[in-house]
């Protein structure tokens, strides 16, 4: 079996921080820093997405289906039922907020309809809503991917992208499921297809990455937007220009553990990330760095609190997900089989 690419789960991790920089309070950094930010921490997932794509052969698309509804769809189901109880439980009697009483039919709808709905219900964890149009988008994707002429290809691939300015103009804000973002993602995720296909990125010189930041932090300057709202069709390169730069920076970096396991698990981080970050105030941070905690370096206290902080509980859920399975594999292996086989029997 190929052992798992560690450059990009070490770009992972960094986008995982980059959506969380994206997601603490902003009040103290400038309009154009959370432009850039959000002008390719989304958007870097669905790239990878792509970047990574590879068809199992003899695989359906009902057994992939089912193989992508453990993997992302199962894990937000859960994340969405400990996000609610964790507003129920936790925000209600712990930090002494008012919740608004539980409702089952919009608790439902909230989980089916994801999007604007995540807000109806307290969660406090609306960053929920990537992964049922992650879990969409690629099983389009996968359709996509039958087009085996690059001929067809790519030319299918510029007019998805083309399409998601009308599209998100017939569907504007937050609609149901976020599925205006879905030309998006597609679109970059045939961009990720292809930048593994026809881009050495491991071979780009230097100076032409210093020039690829300097296009990403112009375009974000001048077009700002986010997947739910491109606004423009510049948005596309400046996303696609920042995964290269941060790609090579992650295969230059690739020795750094934080960074890959944050990456390798990057989906559980970005789902607990939004309840570590609602509790930032409540845990007495604030008091004991009185002196830091204003201004840029209260705001990096607060990403550096949310990161170290979500790091900790996958690590703690990860080592007792491994206590657990130990436990099972030495429990059905004391439990005999049956009587040992003689050699008349054989």
């Amino acid at each position: 079996m190929k052992s798992r690419d560690r450059s990009v789960d070490v770009l992972k991790g960094i986008g995982i921080i980059v959506v969380i920089m994206g997601h603490v309070d902003l009040s103290a950094v400038g309009g154009a820093f959370i432009s850039y930010l959000y002008s390719f921490n989304v958007a870097l997932f669905f790239i990878v997405a792509g970047y990574l794509w590879k068809d199992k052969p003899g695989q359906g698309f009902f057994a992939f289906a089912v193989v992508k509804a453990r993997q992302i769809y199962l894990p937000y189901v859960v994340l969405f039922c400990v996000s609610l109880l964790y507003g129920h439980l936790i925000v209600r009697y712990v930090f002494g907020e008012y919740v608004i009483p539980f409702d089952f039919v919009d608790s439902v709808k909230a989980l089916l309809f994801s999007s604007e709905w995540l807000n109806s219900v307290p969660t406090f964890n609306f960053a929920l809503w990537f992964l049922p149009i992650f879990f969409i988008s690629t099983l389009v994707f996968w359709v996509l991917q039958r087009v085996r002429d690059m001929r067809i290809y790519v030319p299918l691939i510029v007019i998805i992208a083309l399409s998601a300015l009308p599209f998100q103009s017939m569907l504007p804000g937050r609609p149901i499921l976020a599925i205006n973002v879905l030309p998006v993602a597609l679109a970059f995720m045939g961009f990720g297809f292809l930048l593994r296909r026809w881009v050495p990125v491991g071979r780009i010189p230097w100076l032409a990455l210093v020039g690829l930041f300097g296009v990403s932090i112009i375009l974000a300057w001048q077009f700002p937007g986010n997947v739910a709202g491109v606004g423009t069709l510049w948005y596309f390169p400046g996303a696609v220009a920042s995964f290269i730069v941060y790609l090579r920076i992650a295969r230059d970096i690739e020795s750094s553990s934080f960074l890959a396991y944050v990456g390798e698990y990057s989906l559980l981080m970005f789902g607990l990330h939004s309840l570590v970050a609602k509790s930032y105030l409540f845990t007495g941070t604030t008091r004991l760095f009185d002196e830091w905690a204003s201004g840029l370096m209260g705001y990096v206290l607060n990403v550096t609190y949310v990161v170290i902080g979500t790091f900790i509980i996958v690590k703690v859920y990860r080592w007792v997900r491994e206590r657990v399975a130990d436990a099972r594999r030495g429990r059905y292996a004391s439990v005999p089989l049956g009587p040992p086989i003689s050699g008349a029997d054989a």
